[in-house]
């Protein structure tokens, strides 16, 4: 089998050997992983390479690209016939323990999605064991649950982004879709564990919408001759989601821990040969599954954790012939958590707190508009600028005061004893405010109105520096304040202030 080898892959394998300490590649699910593994394995052919494995699945597939690369490999692993010598020596992690008295040597240490256990006893204690010189991990998303970088020990090699191999081809180009199904969900009240949310809590949301979300699946996906893989809460939500695709008629396949191995496997080959469209799993096809033809993954769980988000999206972002996108669907507001595939994500953040900001940045907070409709990247990008610009707020010209016939009779009324005491300038002083008044009642603006206890004390204040400029004055202010839709309330400090200065102009104090 000839390999073509991509430059970024050629360099992160440069790089990872002359790092000058242990490294982990980061390359985009659908990236060439393997390829990469291989070219390591040729370039340190002078070296005893052992290969860590955590998921099964990936063993046949490794196998066959060393193989047929003229590599002889060992493995180590139930259900393998052991023959040592090999040029590589292929080892799943959980059968190591049982196996040390094969007395493996190891120089250097290739271990695939690194970040899966990468601190856990089981793998320390091969690493260990093995001791080698040299470590480099392979991995899509190098952070952990909280989406801080995975091992501080490790150098970062990230020669390529997702964006860049879907500009370049090298991946589908993704659309997206949030039915408004996934808005109307409220998850607020889901406790949380180890920074996700409870399972169970979940269930007891989900299993109420399955009906919903198989109807969806099929309107959006499977009836636009689309292959889906569709991801779920539990083994529960499998088992529900599975009976309500039943209802519907549609032919698909399930898997889950509780079933066989065998029964799983005949469940995999089935959608992998397209004799099924549709497989329903709850996190046994997050990692390593590699099947290039499916163009769509449902999200029909919520997830907090941003390294579990990139690993299910990737699933359907392989480039196959005749493969126009890859359908992300969402049901379960994931995009609005975590952003898109296209976003640029930095991966070396130390903190959770900074790898919090980070999604905070990333976050669709306007994924509203997006709603019932498919969109790419570069359509949300092109909306968000939009919605940057700055608008123009256009404020209605205030209406002048005018003196009806219905505000005169309304004022009359209020007013007619505390009236026959006043003199006319002092009149039109209260008549104005109570016009004022009357305005921001009719418009709802109470909060600017000056109250009854403040008008008498206005009143009593102007009454003890009384003077017609003074009054006068006061009018002219009441006029602009609602000139300019600003509360009258303070009016009284405003006054108080106003024949403060015209006492100090008369009495020529500076």
């Amino acid at each position: 089998m000839q390999i073509l080898e991509k430059d970024y892959q050629i360099n992160s394998v440069n790089k990872a050997i002359n790092a000058g300490g242990n490294s982990i590649i980061a390359l985009p699910t659908g990236g060439g992983k393997s390829i990469c593994i291989l070219k390591l394995c040729q370039a340190l052919s002078d070296k005893k390479v052992v290969i860590s494995l955590r998921n099964a699945a990936l063993i046949p597939q490794l196998l066959n690209t060393l193989t047929s690369n003229g590599l002889s490999v060992s493995v180590v692993k139930s259900g393998y016939e052991y023959i040592a010598g090999g040029d590589v020596t292929l080892v799943m992690e959980q059968s190591f323990a049982r196996r040390k008295y094969l007395n493996i040597e190891c120089d250097v240490l290739l271990r695939d999605e690194y970040h899966v256990g990468c601190m856990g006893g089981v793998y320390i204690a091969m690493r260990e064991e093995l001791a080698p010189d040299l470590i480099i991990g392979l991995t899509a998303t190098p952070i952990d649950r909280l989406g801080v970088y995975i091992d501080k020990s490790m150098i970062l090699i990230e020669e390529t982004t997702t964006k860049q191999l879907i500009d370049l081809g090298e991946l589908a180009k993704p659309v997206y879709k949030v039915p408004s199904l996934s808005q109307e969900i409220d998850y607020s009240a889901v406790k949380m564990y180890r920074g996700d949310f409870s399972a169970s809590g979940l269930d007891c949301i989900l299993l109420e919408h399955c009906s919903l979300v198989a109807q969806q699946t099929v309107d959006d996906a499977l009836s636009h001759g689309r292959k889906v893989m569709l991801f779920a809460n539990s083994i529960k939500h499998v088992e529900a989601l599975s009976e309500a695709f039943d209802l519907l008629g549609v032919q698909h396949e399930f898997v889950h821990s509780q079933r066989s191995g065998s029964d799983n496997d005949e469940s995999i080959r089935r959608y992998k040969s397209n004799e099924v469209r549709l497989i329903i799993n709850m996190s046994m096809l997050t990692i390593g599954f590699d099947d290039p033809t499916t163009d769509c993954v449902v999200l029909a769980r919520p997830t907090k954790i941003l390294r579990l988000y990139l690993q299910i999206i990737g699933r359907c972002l392989r480039a196959s012939k005749g493969k126009a996108n890859a359908l992300i669907l969402d049901l379960a507001q994931c995009i609005s958590t975590h952003g898109f595939a296209e976003d640029y994500r930095d991966f070396t953040r130390k903190t959770a707190k900074s790898a919090a900001i980070m999604s905070e940045r990333l976050s669709v907070t306007n994924i509203a508009q997006f709603v019932d409709g498919e969109f790419s990247y570069h359509e949300s990008i092109e909306r968000k600028l939009v919605k940057r610009k700055p608008s123009t707020i256009r404020k209605p010209p205030r209406p002048t005061l005018v003196t009806n016939k219905d505000l005169v009779d309304s004022t009359a009324k209020k007013r007619a004893a505390s009236l026959a005491r006043l003199n006319p300038k002092m009149e039109k002083l209260v008549s104005t405010i109570e016009l004022v008044n009357i305005v921001y009642e009719q418009q709802d603006e109470s909060s600017k109105m000056l109250d009854e206890l403040d008008m008498v004390k206005l009143v009593a204040l102007i009454g003890f520096a009384y003077s017609d400029a003074l009054v006068d004055s006061c009018i002219k202010l009441v006029e602009d304040q609602h000139a300019h839709n600003k509360s009258i309330r303070g009016l009284l400090l405003r006054v108080s202030n106003l024949i403060t200065a015209i006492a100090r102009k008369d009495l020529a104090i500076a």
